[in-house]
């Protein structure tokens, strides 16, 4: 009963200091978290259809606080989204698509960063503590959100990323950190384009950071439990 009146005062004071225009976020946080990961979801999808990932990760990671944000964009057919997607697989790769949708990543990892801070203010668990996992367009987001954080967050998960690539919205100038990044992509995926993992990876080289890369054999564009061993392996 104490365990659970703890789990209870903990997420009211979470929810309570959320302003109005916090992300809608599912949490689980147990008793006396010492760290805390964020999931971040992709294109049309949401927070809570990400929250079977807490219950795979919940028995190896059980002082771990899980927090599942939902974009604050609706996507066009259904669910919601961090960034536009004009076009899926190599018509993302066209410079003026590749443009617009970091113009919206890039805006939306605010709310992401208020979020950050306000998991350390409540669970009062240091930055590093506190680890960034996303898919698809989430892993973008995770890796934008940590990279132009003012202090070093924990671990960066990308699991079958958009690519990360410099434009004119995104510049060397405005990564203040270089966390520890894991990098995940099936060699079957045809949603995003196929050297993704090689942008990803030549963009992060030239910041300096060597990334922990990963490609699935016979893995489309989803999480396999293969994917998510590689995750729980770099987490620990």
């Amino acid at each position: 009963m104490k365990k659970l009146f703890c789990t209870l005062v903990v997420t009211l004071t979470f929810l309570l200091n959320f302003s109005a225009n916090a992300l809608e976020t599912k949490s689980y946080i147990p008793e006396n978290p010492t760290r805390a990961l964020i999931f971040i979801h992709g294109y049309g999808g949401s927070g809570e259809r990400m929250t079977w990932i807490k219950d795979r990760l919940k028995p190896l990671f059980p002082d771990t606080a899980f927090y599942f944000p939902t974009a604050p964009d609706k996507a066009p057919y259904g669910g919601y989204q961090w960034f536009v997607i004009p076009e899926l697989g190599e018509g993302m790769s066209r410079e003026d698509i590749y443009q617009e949708m970091m113009k919206d990543a890039l805006r939306n990892t605010a709310p992401l960063h208020k979020l950050i801070k306000e998991i350390r203010q409540n669970l009062n668990i240091s930055y590093q503590d506190i680890d960034i996992a996303g898919f698809s367009q989430g892993g973008l987001m995770a890796l934008l959100s940590a990279l132009t954080f003012d202090d070093n967050l924990g671990k960066v998960i990308s699991l079958s990323g958009v690519p990360l690539v410099f434009t004119s919205d995104f510049t060397k100038s405005q990564v203040k950190t270089a966390p520890s990044i894991l990098l995940i992509q099936g060699n079957r995926d045809n949603i995003i384009p196929k050297d993704s993992l090689d942008l990803t990876k030549q963009t992060l080289n030239a910041l300096k950071i060597t990334p922990v890369v990963r490609e699935i054999p016979n893995m489309s564009h989803t999480i396999s439990s293969e994917a998510l061993q590689e995750l729980q392996t770099f987490l620990k």
